[in-house]
Order: C-alpha cells, then sequence, then structure tokens
C-alpha cells in the first residue's frame, strides 16, 4: 500500500491528436495481402494511425511519448517511495558477486558465467583442465564490449571447434539487429573481420584450404551467419571465410515465402549445419555436410598499381556446395532432427501424431559408403519410446550414447533419457524425477545472464546438466547421470533471505464457460497461524498472469520479483489457458488459435471469476499482467470484463491487432497470420475485429449495456513500450 497526499490533484492525461487515416482491409495493388484478400478491400478509419514512425525520429510523435512518459511519472509519483523499498528488496536478495557452475566444453577448458558487484553485465571465464589451471582466463567480459554502447545485448557466444577463435554477436539498438565479432583467444586481439546487420546467430563451419597472396595453400575457417529481410524476417543464411570481406561471403540458403523465417544451428556431434526453414505450422529441413568439401574457392590474377608485372592471386570468389533437403515442406508437417552416430534422430508430427513421435533413418552412413537416404521415405520408429496421446515431445538433444528428450506429460513439463546402443536402438528410457510435477524442467543454460549458451557442450558423455525451477524454488542445475539415473545439484541460484519453505505453490483446476479445464499455477506466503499451510488463502490481494499463444508453455517458474508480493500477502497465480502448449499441441492447435482464439480470453476470464468463486480474491484486489501476446490477453480481458479487475499491467502489449496484421511490411506480420489469421481475408475479418483490443474499446456515458459506462469502473492500466522493440512497435 502507498499513501496518496490528501487531496492531490491527480494530473491531466496527454490526448493524443486524431488525424482521420483510412486503412484498407484486402486486395491493395503492390502489396502482399495474403492468399485470398477480399476483393473490393473493406476500408476503416485509423485516427491514431500518425503515431507510427518507422524511423522514430518524427518530432511530434517523440512529443507525444515524451508527455506519456511525463504523465506516467506523475501519476505514480505517489508510490515512488514503495518503488524504492521494492526495488532494495529486489537488489538486496541478489548475490552481485557470483559464479555459475562450470561446464566442459572443448577439449582442454571449462567454461563459466561470473557476475560482479557493480557490473551490469557477465563475464564469461574459462579454466584450462588439462593443466590444473587455478587462475581462469576471461574469455570475454561484457561490461568492456557494452562501454562505448547504450544498449548492449550478446546474440550468440560460440568458441570455434579448435577454441582458439570466439565469436559473438551483439545488438547495440535493442532492434535485434546484430554485429557479429571475432576474437583470438590466444592473444586477446579482436580480428578484422566484422559481420554487419546480421540476425545474431553463427555457428562454425569447417577448415579449408585457399590459396594465398603468395600462391601457397594456407588454412581458413568459414562461419555461417543469417540476415534479415525489410520487415526483419530472417530470410537468408551466408557462409563467411575468415579473412576476406563480407562482400564476397556465399548466400547458401534464401527463404523467399514471406510465411518462413530461417535458422540454422550445428548439431550436437558437429558433423552438419541444419538450416530450418519454419511458418507457425510447417518447416522444411536442409543439410550441410561440414565435412565434406562443401566450399570451393575461386582464384584469379588481380593487377594492383605498382607494378606491370606484380600479379598477386586474390581470393574473389566463393561457391557452397547447395544444402540436402531432407524433407520438402508441405502444409502441417513438422520435424526436427538430431544426428547421431551416422544416423539421423527425427521428431515429427507425421500420420496426424499431433505431439510429435520419434523416428530414425533406417540405414547409417557409418555402414555404406556416399549418401544415405535421409528422406521421409527412410524413417522407421524407434522401439522403446511408445507414442503417447498425452505426452508432447518438443525438442530433443543428442549425445554418443543417449538422446534426451525435453517436452511434457499430462500437462506438466518432463524431461526423458532414452540410453541407445551402437545401432541406434533404444535400450532403456527414464522419465526423469524432480520435488513437484508443478515445474519447469529443461536443459540447462550457462547463467540467467547469457542465455545464449546451453551447458551441454560435450557429445561424449554419460552426464547431462539440466535446470529445475518452479514458483518456490530458484533455478537448481543438476549434473544428470544417464548410466544411473542419479543426480546432484551443481548451482542453486542464490536468493538471499528467501527460505522456500516458507512459501506454498500448488495447482489447481476451473472449469470454463465450455467446460474445459484450465491450470492454474497458484503461490503464496504461508501464514504463522495456519493449521494448514497448504490450503489456498482466502480474500487475498492476487495478480493473475498469462500468455496463451504460439503454442508456448508458460511453466510455472520462479520469479525473484515475485518474493516482495508473496511477502506481503499477495498471491500470484499463473493461468495456462489454451492458446498455449501446456496441455499438449491441441491446447493450441485446435482450441487456441485463428477462430478459436477467444478462447484464451474467455479462459483468463473465467479464471478470475473462479478465484472469486472460490473467495481467493475479489474484484477490488485482483490484478492482472501480460506482455507481448500477454498483453493483448489483457486488453483483451479488460474489454471483456472491465470490472472484473482492479488494475492491469500490459507490457509491451499487442493490442492493435488488426491494423498491425493487414501490413505485410511491419516485423514479423506475414508469419502471424498462420497464428491469428489474415483480416485481410473475408474469413477472419470479422471474427478477428471482433476481440482487437483497440477496436473493442467500451465508450464511456454510452448505452451500451455490455460496457462500463453505467458505472465508469475500469481498471487502473500501466502500458510500456520499447521504443525500438522489433517484436511489437510501440504503435501497436
Amino acid at each position: 500500500k502507498a499513501t496518496r497526499a490528501a487531496k492531490a490533484v491527480p494530473p491531466t492525461p496527454p490526448v493524443a491528436k486524431k488525424k482521420p487515416h483510412k486503412v484498407l482491409f484486402g486486395a491493395v495493388p503492390g502489396e502482399n495481402r495474403g492468399s485470398n484478400p477480399m476483393s473490393p478491400p473493406i476500408e476503416r478509419d485509423d485516427d491514431l494511425f500518425w503515431l507510427r514512425d518507422d524511423k522514430r525520429k518524427d518530432p511530434e510523435v517523440l512529443k507525444h511519448l515524451e508527455a506519456e512518459n511525463a504523465y506516467a511519472e506523475k501519476h505514480l509519483e505517489h508510490v515512488s517511495p514503495l518503488v524504492e523499498t521494492l526495488y532494495a528488496e529486489i537488489k538486496n536478495s541478489i548475490k552481485e558477486s557470483d559464479d555459475d557452475a562450470p561446464f566442459t566444453w572443448g577439449p582442454e577448458h571449462e567454461y563459466f558465467v561470473r557476475t560482479v558487484e557493480g557490473s551490469a553485465y557477465p563475464v564469461i571465464l574459462r579454466l584450462n583442465r588439462t593443466v590444473n589451471a587455478k587462475n581462469p582466463e576471461v574469455v570475454l567480459d561484457v561490461n568492456e564490449v557494452a562501454k562505448p554502447l547504450k544498449y548492449c545485448s550478446i546474440g550468440a557466444f560460440k568458441p570455434s571447434p579448435c577454441h582458439t577463435l570466439l565469436a559473438y554477436s551483439v545488438d547495440s539498438s535493442g532492434y535485434e539487429t546484430y554485429e557479429t565479432r571475432f576474437l583470438d583467444l590466444n592473444t586477446g586481439e579482436q580480428l578484422p573481420d566484422v559481420l554487419l546487420d546480421t540476425s545474431g546467430a553463427v555457428s562454425w563451419g569447417g577448415t579449408f584450404s585457399s590459396p594465398s597472396r603468395g600462391g601457397a595453400e594456407e588454412k581458413r575457417m568459414t562461419v555461417y551467419y543469417s540476415t534479415q529481410d525489410a520487415a526483419h524476417r530472417c530470410d537468408k543464411v551466408w557462409c563467411h571465410v575468415l579473412g576476406t570481406p563480407q562482400s564476397q561471403d556465399v548466400l547458401v540458403h534464401h527463404e523467399r515465402d514471406e510465411l518462413f523465417s530461417v535458422g540454422f544451428g550445428r548439431t550436437a556431434d558437429g558433423k552438419f549445419v541444419v538450416i530450418e526453414s519454419e511458418s507457425q505450422e510447417t518447416n522444411e529441413i536442409s543439410i550441410v555436410d561440414i565435412e565434406a568439401s562443401s566450399v570451393d574457392f575461386g582464384v584469379v590474377a588481380v593487377r594492383d598499381d605498382r607494378e606491370a608485372d606484380d600479379d598477386e592471386p586474390s581470393l574473389l570468389s566463393l561457391t557452397h556446395a547447395p544444402p540436402r533437403v531432407m524433407v520438402p515442406r508441405r502444409l502441417g508437417h513438422r520435424y526436427y532432427p538430431e544426428h547421431r552416430r551416422g544416423r539421423w534422430f527425427v521428431l515429427s508430427n507425421r500420420d496426424g501424431k499431433m505431439n510429435f513421435d520419434l523416428y530414425r533413418t533406417a540405414v547409417s552412413s557409418e555402414d555404406v559408403d556416399g549418401d544415405v537416404d535421409i528422406s521421409e521415405a527412410s524413417w522407421e520408429k524407434v522401439d522403446g519410446f511408445p507414442w503417447s496421446a498425452g505426452r508432447t515431445l518438443e525438442s530433443m538433444s543428442a549425445f554418443s550414447d543417449f538422446l534426451v528428450v525435453e517436452g511434457r506429460e499430462d500437462g506438466f513439463s518432463q524431461v526423458w533419457v532414452l540410453s541407445l546402443d551402437e545401432s541406434g536402438a533404444i535400450t532403456r528410457s527414464t522419465r526423469t524425477e524432480w520435488p513437484t510435477q508443478n515445474c519447469c524442467v529443461y536443459t540447462a543454460t550457462a547463467s540467467a545472464s547469457l542465455s545464449c549458451v546451453g551447458m551441454n557442450q560435450v557429445f561424449e558423455t554419460n552426464a547431462v546438466y539440466l535446470a529445475y525451477s518452479s514458483m518456490n524454488c530458484p533455478r537448481t542445475v543438476y549434473k544428470y547421470d544417464m548410466v544411473t539415473d542419479t543426480k546432484t545439484i551443481v548451482k542453486r541460484t542464490p536468493v538471499l533471505g528467501f527460505d522456500g519453505s516458507q512459501y506454498a505453490a500448488a495447482r489447481l483446476e476451473i472449469t470454463a464457460r465450455d467446460g474445459a479445464r484450465v491450470p492454474v499455477s497458484v503461490a503464496w506466503k504461508k501464514q504463522k497461524h495456519e493449521e494448514d499451510k497448504s490450503s489456498f488463502p482466502l480474500d487475498a490481494p492476487c495478480l493473475l498472469t498469462g500468455y496463451g499463444s504460439y503454442g508456448v508453455s508458460n511453466d510455472p517458474s520462479f520469479s525473484r520479483e515475485d518474493v516482495p508480493l508473496l511477502n506481503r500477502g499477495v498471491v500470484v497465480c499463473v493461468a495456462h489457458v489454451r492458446g498455449g502448449g501446456e496441455m499438449g499441441r491441441e491446447w493450441y492447435e485446435k482450441q487456441g488459435k485463428y477462430l478459436t482464439k477467444k478462447n484464451t480470453f474467455f479462459d483468463f476470464v473465467d479464471v478470475a471469476n473462479g478465484l472469486i468463486k472460490k473467495g481467493m480474491t475479489s474484484p477490488t484486489k485482483l490484478a492482472i499482467a501480460g506482455r507481448s501476446a500477454g498483453g493483448l490477453l489483457v486488453g483483451a480481458s479488460i474489454n471483456l470484463e472491465p470490472r472484473l479487475f482492479k488494475c492491469a499491467v500490459a507490457a509491451v502489449p499487442f493490442v492493435d491487432v488488426m491494423v498491425s496484421m493487414c501490413d505485410a511490411t511491419i516485423p514479423l506480420t506475414t508469419g502471424e497470420w498462420e497464428e491469428w489469421g489474415n483480416p485481410n481475408e473475408m474469413k477472419y475479418f470479422p471474427y478477428m475485429l471482433s476481440y482487437s483490443p483497440m477496436e473493442n474499446i467500451a465508450k464511456r456515458g454510452g448505452d451500451d449495456a455490455t460496457s462500463d459506462a453505467k458505472t465508469n469502473t475500469r481498471p487502473e492500466l500501466l502500458v510500456t513500450a520499447g521504443l525500438h522493440d522489433p517484436r511489437v512497435a510501440y504503435w501497436e
């Protein structure tokens, strides 16, 4: 609680000008409006369209945004003492100088991430295991990288296979456009190679012989990276040869379909680069064999201006063998391969197995000469891990003798360890066990401050690092022995002053209006006077959050920022609404997207009503929050039942759905047509219009009985945005 000054005059909010602007939904000559746009198009007026400024430099727009910020600061002035208190509590819970768990990477080194008190960014270090080194060497100090920048985010951190070079990428604007740099780890010097305007991802290729300026051959290394089109869609994968200009890089893959984006990565055994073109519903995999001679160097003689007979060879052209398509794309089919001992293991949703099944190629490349068949016709079911309707397989990691599969079972996060023999047959499958079912478990990353790096970097190993978290247990990294199925804690993120035993976490289900059972994860601080400290609190202030889009599972995990709320008696709830992946792919694909998207919003409102009916909270004590698509959830829910909530936080909310989704020039729009639908098509236009938050704000003082006009009751609302956010622009 915070005390407002007596009879304080509330600040006057800025009012944006209204400037009529026609927006056309349907066919527009020269524009991509989808496969079946309405003709003639439907015209609507967007009198706030002028607030869109792609360059973020329009003085009138910036002036209005500055006025919004000033109003927010003035409006929240009365809570500034509480803000300082909460900030201090959160900051004091952080062990600022701390080392994350070390992990083996490469033949000689252990890497780890260090945070240092007073520094905003992590430091990545390593120890040489072969000489029992005591003093770690700094590989990359991100604080030094950030010094000349106003903003700094690391998108990739990849040592070369021999660990003598480092490739890393830096975003200096927040727009998720990166500069990829290279560091000599022996000398600490930056290489002259700098790759501009990349998507941030990078993978090492192979080492090849190329002609030098003196005519002899020298070894050169290749790296793969990707770039984006004007709509910020990753569409191209390139191969770069260290020591050559970026202008000479070869285009390896170009995805021309605007519904698809491109990603890539190196297989766990280091033998292939896998290029993926993926839309919301379909993907296609292409394979680059790193060990094959897939890069050729073209050399011509170039005469310089010094002497007529002074010819020197110069690298002018580079060619790359085309990647090999594994299975050509077909609508609705998605598959994800990994390579191990000559065989491809594949997760696929073919044959109606929406939650995915595990396959492998029938023939190993180790058993035959030349290329083996990797097409879908060569796939066979892997015995020992039967398909289950209640189990969703989401990703896998390959090791020399094991597969580690991540997914869900009966609505809970889960990991399975599959033991393999030399032929790739499963000899044993183990479902890992955790302190509680209602948790988040996954293959561990190096650090919360360096999430782009995984801890499992060794292929020939019997151990896998797994991370566990729940609403009352901070992130805990386990070293799991895949032979004995035992695990030991190697690192638990320190949360100073926090005792998990004083907090309860549970899961309940609330019945939605159509009978669907919606899971809700709940956390609260136990009260000393309670006899049953596991019972749900009654009539408590409550924070309800949700997401519910893209099939993303919003698993219950620990949040340091929630602790001050819990300590003040706030109950924290996560609604696992349809549109997410918590209850399997059907929860998303059949019940939470396209023309069933309203289920997401209905579920959230029904959960809020259910919590109230259970006596856990009341409308005067219920706050809601969501980010990005979760902000859309907040906006739509407020429009549905504005009197149900006391206050709401919508962080970078996607609430201008109609206008954004009709314009293919806005980043991410075309790919999103397979999520929300395309409002340029009559099939989707009226349905999307019926829930888009900007078009459904109840009018104050109106006669609409469904509005909040009669009581003038609406939740207090805080909306935040990023000026350069490429995912949800501030005007969206």
